[in-house]
């Protein structure tokens, strides 16, 4: 599809960003964190699974069973709603379907690990068991982020190697299971190092791979809905029912609707549709006029136009354009456009918009047109963040390092983190209807059933920020 962003005529021969309203970045105290810079932050920086338990007390308090260490979920296993219709999870704010799901799916995981360790433990109270359990699950999403998403984002045997090399090292997992975190990082991997490294300035996901995880163009602008009671046929691909505009399954109604379709239809679906490929004009419609939320889930009054918006957030943040960006990576910068895309529409587009200088080409759009290499659904440049970042992520944290044991996860704990090798493992306890019936792959993020010709067949559903 193709975006066409129309300026107001007054600057119409100006910068089209001109003619849209925008608010500067607010800043909000944590009240648990904030770096000495001053910089501060509303959602936590680590990986702590906040998406589910919350960022503070407040939000955790409205969560807990207060039995068990659980946190609540309906009898049908989808999220509670409040009487306001917002969902009774860790964060709310501009929600959409694929992390209401997930939401759904790891708050399943937590009870259970729960009741794992209340078997196994059943001197631990409340809380301890909430603790251990919210420290497990939250590795379990880091682990499956590290080796299982990762590896299917840039699908080549080397990155492969590379991802499971910084969990396992790279005397591999039989030998780490066996003998346990041997030869430092780079025999023994990143997790379970004597001490965590954050390389000399406070931890934090920086204002780069907030750039480069711009990926909205890979969610798509209707939902396939499929058939779970058919029966599965050779290519095990449940019917199509029905197409749900994306519209329709974000904020306060879209939480209605997913309710309606139910947590094992949500995952069928969305494991079997592709999401979209990270180019230029292929950008979803539906979040071109969306409804922004505040922290407490309720909807603002004035819409966003995210696309418009994220270019301007970098620019207002003055994060480099794309050329600058590129050398300080130590990549070659273009020179010419045709360095950049082999696409002649593009070209024409660029030098309509930039003219000849390349200099001016804002990061953003630079990703999108980027050539991309042979496995990869997202940039070079985009890359390398990210590989800076899957590293830094558990290097720099003390649960994934010196306390990565059995005295802070428990041994049945830590057990549970060290047998999980992909999100199939986590669907498989909760749903195993779903992995016998429709799954047929080892990972829940390769091939499930994709639409012929994508250019990046990964599921939609779990295309989801930290």
């Amino acid at each position: 599809m193709q975006i066409e962003v129309t300026a107001a005529r007054e600057v119409a021969d100006e910068c089209p960003l001109k003619s849209f309203r925008f608010y500067k970045t607010k800043e909000f105290s944590t009240g648990f964190y904030e770096i000495k810079t001053g910089a501060k932050n509303i959602r936590t920086p680590w990986w702590d699974a906040s998406v589910i338990y919350g960022s503070n007390g407040e939000v955790l308090k409205r969560l807990r069973t207060l039995k068990d260490g659980k946190i609540k979920i309906s009898e049908e296993g989808e999220l509670l709603h409040n009487e306001n219709g917002i969902a009774v999870s860790g964060d709310v704010r501009n929600s959409w379907a694929g992390v209401s799901t997930l939401q759904a799916l790891f708050v399943h995981e937590h009870n259970s690990v729960c009741d794992a360790l209340k078997k196994n433990y059943p001197e631990l109270d409340d809380e301890e068991i909430y603790r251990h359990a919210r420290l497990v699950t939250s590795a379990v999403i880091a682990k499956i982020h590290t080796i299982d998403w990762t590896v299917e984002l840039l699908k080549t045997d080397t990155l492969l190697a590379g991802m499971r090399a910084n969990w396992y090292g790279l005397l591999g997992k039989k030998f780490k299971d066996t003998f346990g975190h041997v030869g430092g990082k780079i025999l023994g991997g990143l997790v379970g190092l004597k001490r965590p490294n954050n390389h000399g300035v406070p931890y934090s996901l920086t204002e780069q791979f907030v750039s480069v995880y711009r990926m909205h163009s890979l969610l798509p602008d209707n939902l396939q809905l499929r058939d779970i009671s058919a029966t599965p046929g050779p290519n095990k691909s449940p019917p199509l029912i029905k197409e749900i505009p994306m519209k329709n399954l974000i904020g306060l109604e879209g939480e209605k609707t997913l309710t309606k379709i139910g947590i094992v239809s949500q995952i069928v679906s969305m494991g079997h549709q592709a999401c979209g490929a990270l180019e230029l004009w292929n950008y979803p419609m539906w979040l071109r006029d969306l409804i922004p939320q505040n922290l407490d889930g309720s909807e603002r009054p004035d819409h966003v136009d995210l696309p418009v918006l994220e270019i301007y957030r970098d620019r207002e943040r003055n994060v480099a354009r794309y050329n600058q960006f590129r050398r300080a990576l130590l990549l070659i910068p273009i020179s010419k456009w045709e360095d950049l895309t082999d696409d002649k529409e593009a070209i024409e587009v660029l030098e309509d918009v930039y003219g000849d200088d390349v200099e001016e080409l804002d990061l953003l759009v630079g990703l999108m047109a980027e050539k991309k290499i042979k496995g990869f659904a997202i940039s070079e440049t985009a890359f390398i963040i990210f590989l800076l970042m899957a590293t830094r992520r558990l290097e720099a944290d003390r649960f994934f390092t010196s306390n990565f044991n059995e005295e802070t996860y428990t041994k049945k704990g830590l057990e549970w983190v060290n047998s999980t090798e992909s999100l199939k493992d986590v669907i498989d306890r909760h749903y195993p209807e779903i992995t016998l019936k429709w799954l047929n792959s080892s990972s829940a993020f390769s091939v499930w059933d994709s639409p012929p010709n994508t250019s990046n067949p990964i599921p939609l559903y779990l295309r989801i920020p930290h």
